[in-house]
């Protein structure tokens, strides 16, 4: 979809997330909109806040959608322990890429939706991490090892 030549093996349980969290720096507006914007450059140079608008509606509207995937690829899984530092790292990834990137505007609507999606994701994934966080191992002293 983005230029890359490589195949993900998406369908691999165990690598989905850990392919998710590579594809989550992707999905940064900024990155989407440089990509759909090196398809069309506008005519003239009156029209280039009009394009820039579209192309900002565009880059978010898609990164809306990729993470609405996101979400429901990270819920569709059994979180396992193993899993718990993925989960964690894609956390991290989707505060630092996606949530600190969007600029919230009273003219851009979708921005503020998109954000909205981010916070509620990293929520639902927090929660998860919550739930499935590995047990400290405990020394027993009356455990044969």
């Amino acid at each position: 979809m983005l230029g890359q030549q490589e195949t993900l093996p998406l369908w691999q349980e165990k690598t989905q997330l850990s392919s998710l969290s590579q594809l989550l720096s992707l999905m940064r507006p900024s990155s989407l909109g440089q990509y759909l914007g090196s398809d069309s450059l506008p005519p003239c140079q009156k029209q280039q806040p009009k394009a820039n608008a579209e192309l900002d509606y565009k880059a978010c509207y898609l990164c809306h959608s990729l993470l609405t995937l996101a979400g429901v690829v990270v819920s569709c899984q059994d979180i396992t322990p193993d899993q718990w530092g993925e989960l964690q790292l894609l956390c991290m990834q989707l505060d630092r890429h996606i949530s600190t990137h969007i600029r919230e505007s009273p003219r851009a609507m979708h921005r503020t939706r998109l954000k909205d999606l981010a916070a509620q994701t990293y929520i639902r994934w927090q929660e998860l991490l919550a739930h499935c966080q590995p047990q400290a191992q405990y020394f027993s002293p009356w455990k044969d090892t």
